[in-house]
């Protein structure tokens, strides 16, 4: 679509590259509590949501009424254009300032002075502090908590040793009240999560992508999830599910609807960890993809970064490779194969921001650390030069929406290194969720070390069984792929596809998943 037809250059970029969704951080308003992450203090992380119903100050001009205009606006010319906007929802935790915890703290402090110290502690499933009980003129008195606590009463502090979550307060969902206040709700309070979800269906979401979903038991994402899409059928849930307490993972698979009289997981989609992955070792074919279908409607969501990974990979393989004669095309090479995986071997994918111009510098999630010149700073250093990678994704992305493999799991059926090493093939078909059956199939051949150069694939008996097979060609390099293919990032064989006509955009009935998304 040409530019012209609308006013939003981010829709435009978006529409250019070939997603169809694009997905924003938290925005808004973020706490105002330091915390020490790696040894270095920070403040201000979007993550950590002091008001769930007002942007924050750096998204806006200071007139909330107009602000929230502006987003209904893009929203609408979005959907206009067949884009989806995700939201981000985090669940598990508000800001250590946030005005629930203030108002919590001062009613702990009137019950301390109540009970004149002789408070005992109550305790729910696997010893986990839920409130307190004192007496209180003969009669016993009970409080539940919202929040999770120590034993003195104080925050309870979660997260890794590098980086504890010192400026959240975590909800609790092993007390009546925590449950009950933030999902169930009751005759008088709709639960304050179900708020916030209006708030972002009002103005224009119906993708939400889910923070620590495994932190939260699966009966109150059956709630939220049954109420959302009770609401707005259509509406997408993408499930985080990138973290080393697997069997959380696995107690997410608990978690069901009922969608056309008929029950599903809860979630549609979970995120799959290509990042880690060597693409050889079975991890995440095996192991991690399992998890994750059995607890999403279709399977997983795949990237090759996301703002949770220590760096991107473009940065990463700069600083392997910076001296390199050709750094500049080994880290779009590498990118661009990294992508091609992610995209290619889940039902949908995402990249952050600048991706498709190799952005080395990880995009931060606390306040006034990322500018919009840094994106187009960026755009100015990569266009046109070798780092641009967008004709290759914008390439990918086409192919995936001509497979017409939206209602489809994925399977990575082979994955293992050939010709000496230096190619890693990666087979994967697309298998259909309501009849079970192959609706599309695609090989990628790998350049596993980039940095030696491109590879000419020789393997005379993989070409001749790919070309029996009917299988066609995608070289991201240009050109057709001559008799001896040379690769230098990837090399896609897959279902031939019959392109469908433009024509405006409808609205589907029933659920369609949006792969892939852009994260902004």
């Amino acid at each position: 679509m040409d530019s012209k037809d609308h006013d939003s250059w981010l829709l435009n970029h978006i529409l250019d590259l070939k997603f169809n969704a694009v997905w924003f951080s938290p925005m808004t308003v973020a706490t105002d509590v330091e915390k020490t992450m790696h040894g270095k203090v920070m403040t201000g992380s979007y993550y950590a949501t002091r008001d769930h119903f007002r942007l924050d100050a750096d998204m806006t001009s200071g007139d909330d009424a107009q602000d929230k205009k502006h987003l209904q606006h893009f929203a609408k010319l979005c959907k206009d254009n067949g884009v989806k906007l995700y939201a981000d929802l985090v669940f598990n935790h508000v800001a250590a300032d946030h005005p629930l915890v203030a108002q919590e703290d001062r009613e702990i402090s009137d019950i301390k002075k109540r009970a004149h110290g002789h408070l005992h502690l109550l305790r729910g499933n696997k010893n986990k502090l839920i409130g307190v009980s004192w007496q209180e003129n003969g009669e016993k008195k009970e409080f539940f908590f919202k929040f999770r606590r120590n034993d003195d009463l104080k925050l309870q502090f979660g997260g890794p040793p590098e980086d504890p979550w010192t400026d959240v307060a975590q909800v609790n969902y092993s007390s009546p009240e925590g449950r009950r206040f933030f999902v169930e709700g009751d005759a008088t309070h709709k639960g304050y999560w179900k708020q916030v979800i209006d708030w972002h269906l009002d103005n224009g979401f119906t993708g939400f992508r889910c923070d620590a979903a495994y932190l939260i038991p699966p009966e109150s994402w059956e709630d939220i999830v049954s109420y959302t899409k009770a609401k707005q059928p259509d509406a997408t849930f993408m499930a985080e599910t990138l973290c080393q307490d697997l069997p959380k993972v696995v107690r997410m698979s608990e978690a069901k609807i009922i969608e056309n009289g008929k029950e599903r997981p809860a979630f549609d989609l979970g995120m799959l960890g290509f990042y880690w992955w060597n693409l050889r070792d079975d991890w995440l074919p095996k192991d991690e993809n399992k998890r994750v279908q059995d607890m999403s409607k279709f399977g997983g969501a795949g990237s090759p970064d996301t703002h949770d990974t220590e760096g991107t990979v473009a940065g990463g393989i700069r600083k392997a490779f910076n001296h390199a004669a050709r750094a500049d095309h080994i880290v779009a090479e590498v990118s661009i194969r990294q992508y091609a995986v992610a995209a290619l071997a889940a039902n949908s994918s995402y990249v952050q921001m600048g991706y498709e111009f190799c952005n080395e510098k990880q995009n931060s999630v606390f306040r006034g650390q990322v500018k919009p010149q840094d994106f187009f700073d960026l755009v100015k250093k990569a266009k046109g030069h070798a780092l641009d990678i967008s004709d290759q994704m914008r390439a990918i992305n086409e192919l995936k929406e001509n497979l017409h493999v939206e209602n489809c799991r994925v399977q990575i059926k082979e994955h293992h290194p050939i010709q000496d090493g230096k190619i890693v093939k990666i087979r994967c078909e697309y298998i259909d969720v309501d009849t079970n059956q192959k609706t599309a199939e695609i090989v990628m051949l790998l350049n596993q070390k980039p940095e030696k150069g491109a590879v000419e694939l020789h393997d005379h008996g993989l070409l001749g069984h790919l070309q029996k097979s009917g299988l066609e060609a995608l070289q991201l390099a240009g050109g057709t792929p001559a008799a001896k293919p040379v690769i230098s990032d990837v090399l896609i064989y897959h279902t031939p596809v019959t392109k469908v006509p433009a024509k405006a955009p409808t609205a589907a009935p029933g659920h369609k998943p949006p792969p892939p998304a852009l994260a902004a």
